[in-house]
């Protein structure tokens, strides 16, 4: 039963045992429900010593939905991650799946937003993470205001699956691959580009 999942997911989550959540449950059929992608203990080691390499101390993660993923990243890496999302209204609703972080709600026209602005554009070292995101538009927008050098994608590189950006040739000339891995044998993959000195 999915609540019985949510419930044990987040029993662990009080224990801090991230460990246990993606051993147990990254093939678990009712997943979604929580986080379209559960990278492996290797996965959060490659993210650690990439950002560590380009030297970003923070994550700021849009489109973050529960959070369950940026927690696990702050509990696997010790890298703080902060989360975006839109709709306030729906993520304090009784049928939205818990949060796993505190959530920074923004306004959904990003231009008019002055605050979510502000934080963007103080990200100096900090790396911006899009994961299953889909609205290639708002992507553009976010990385518009976003002032740091370092990108992440996480998302789904097989046909039948659609995001916006996707994790391979997405993203505009200004930005390089440095490194990517897939997550597990799962045809997802962690993408990681720098912004180039133009």
């Amino acid at each position: 039963m999915e609540d019985t999942f949510v419930t044990s997911v987040l029993d662990l989550y009080q224990k801090g045992d991230w460990k246990n959540i993606v051993e147990t449950y990254n093939k678990y059929p009712g997943r979604n429900k929580l986080l379209w992608v559960f990278p492996s203990e290797e996965n959060f080691v490659f993210i650690r010593k990439t950002l560590k390499m380009l030297s970003c101390d923070r994550v700021l993660s849009i489109g973050c939905g529960s959070g369950l993923l940026e927690w696990m990243i702050f509990k696997a890496t010790d890298i703080p991650v902060s989360g975006i999302e839109v709709d306030g209204t729906w993520w304090k609703c009784k049928y939205a799946p818990p949060t796993f972080i505190d959530l920074f709600i923004t306004s959904p026209e990003l231009d008019k937003d002055k605050t979510t602005i502000r934080v963007l554009t103080n990200c100096n070292k900090t790396a911006i993470l899009f994961c299953y995101f889909n609205d290639g538009v708002a992507f553009k927008s976010y990385l518009k205001y976003f002032s740091g050098t370092v990108l992440i994608i996480i998302g789904p590189n097989k046909e039948g699956v659609h995001t916006s950006p996707k994790p391979f040739g997405d993203v505009s000339e200004e930005w390089t691959l440095y490194a990517s891995q897939e997550v597990r044998d799962s045809s997802d993959f962690i993408a990681i580009y720098c912004k180039s000195d133009k």
